[in-house]
């Protein structure tokens, strides 16, 4: 059988200036802040280890936990844990990490609330967790074409799950996956009337393997929640 890594991410983005070392630049400096030097992070889902090169190259201690073989081989550079994430306590001590990071999980497991209170209970107080996943209003119409899909998320559902299991200072916004926004926040603007295109717009072939990609991540969100363990 091929695995989910080759059929679904393709990719292999471990450069400097590739996507995911951008977006781990992004994240250590709008969420964390300046001083990651030495922080502990876990990668929940770390798949091909994408994120866990990116934080290191931040200057953190990077951790992963996945429950496919090809990712624990994949993440060999690092220490990587397997656990099924859905129903085992995680492999770690309870309050070890500084932070926690995962992106494009949630929607595949149909636990969230041992999801998210096990990254709870791994997480330092004053720690903050950082979860990233599909928004399903502007993604609803091809969510399913991964079958391995099982939730999805609003932005409120996603903000109330963290609630209810324990966070504090819970903030969940959209997100868009193109540095340009980033770098500069107006082009936002441009973003929208890009998002008017038609579907088809977003792919350079018929069988959808190649995007282009400001027109792909105009149109798709993402959803991205902030929230911190208590002290105490």
């Amino acid at each position: 059988m091929t695995d989910y890594l080759k059929t679904i991410y393709f990719r292999e983005e471990m450069g400097i200036n590739d996507y995911p070392q951008l977006m781990c630049n992004h994240i250590a400096k709008v969420c964390f802040g300046k001083n990651v030097n030495g922080k502990k992070i876990l990668d929940i889902g770390c798949g091909k280890g994408n994120h866990l090169t990116g934080f290191s190259r931040c200057g953190m201690e990077a951790y992963g936990l996945d429950k496919r073989d090809e990712c624990i081989e994949s993440g060999r550079d690092f220490k990587v844990e397997y656990c099924d994430i859905e129903n085992e306590p995680f492999p770690f001590e309870g309050n070890y990490f500084d932070y926690i990071f995962s992106k494009s999980v949630l929607e595949h497991v149909w636990n969230t609330d041992n999801f998210l209170q096990q990254s709870l209970h791994v997480l330092k107080p004053g720690g903050m967790a950082v979860f990233m996943t599909p928004d399903w209003r502007s993604q609803c119409s091809f969510f399913w074409d991964d079958y391995t899909h099982v939730k999805a998320f609003t932005r409120k559902s996603l903000q109330n799950a963290m609630i209810i299991n324990g966070y504090s200072n819970v903030d969940c916004s959209y997100f868009l996956q193109l540095p340009v926004v980033w770098k500069y926040p107006w082009f936002e603007f441009v973003t929208k009337v890009i998002a008017l295109l038609p579907e088809c717009f977003k792919w350079k072939d018929k069988n959808e393997s190649q995007h282009r990609a400001l027109i792909r991540f105009s149109k798709e969100k993402m959803l991205l929640s902030t929230g911190k363990k208590p002290n105490g």
